[in-house]
């Protein structure tokens, strides 16, 4: 009885397995890669929520207004953690391109347009050093979309 119990278990262990591998060598692919989408988490200073938002809704604003002009970035928007626990960010700001290439922009390119919209680097260097008294910078994750074809 044990050895017949044993015999079928092992054949149900068999079947099972070509029946797993069967399916996983489907190699068609049914998606797409879609845009790259960056993320930040930002821990802000007790009381700086208002300050910190108008910050970026000046010059990170602009920033990206003018890249979504050159075609670099597709969308952004800001997230805000409501009900945040320890060590967890209070915001996190998303930025989503079309592609790689427009992600990953030459430091010729940022530096350009640093001084186009802020004048010069050292006035950029200023306000990073201003906007860090708000804010602390968590993780930092880029992740690119999948979409499934139609």
């Amino acid at each position: 009885m044990k050895m017949k119990l044993t015999a079928a278990l092992a054949i149900l262990v068999c079947a099972s397995m070509f029946s797993v591998s069967a399916s996983a060598q489907d190699n068609t692919r049914n998606w797409d890669y879609g845009n790259v989408i960056a993320t930040s988490a930002v821990h802000l200073e007790p009381g700086a929520l208002n300050a910190y938002v108008n910050d970026l809704s000046g010059l990170w604003r602009v920033f990206l207004d003018q890249q979504i002009k050159d075609g670099n970035v597709v969308s952004y928007r800001i997230l805000q953690n409501s009900y945040p626990r320890d060590g967890e960010p209070d915001l996190i700001l998303i930025t989503e391109h079309p592609n790689w290439a427009a992600f990953d922009l030459s430091t010729e390119y940022l530096e350009n347009l640093t001084k186009k919209l802020q004048g010069s680097l050292d006035k950029a260097r200023d306000a990073t050093i201003d906007r860090g008294k708000l804010r602390r910078l968590g993780g930092q994750s880029v992740y690119q979309e999948i979409k499934f074809k139609k």
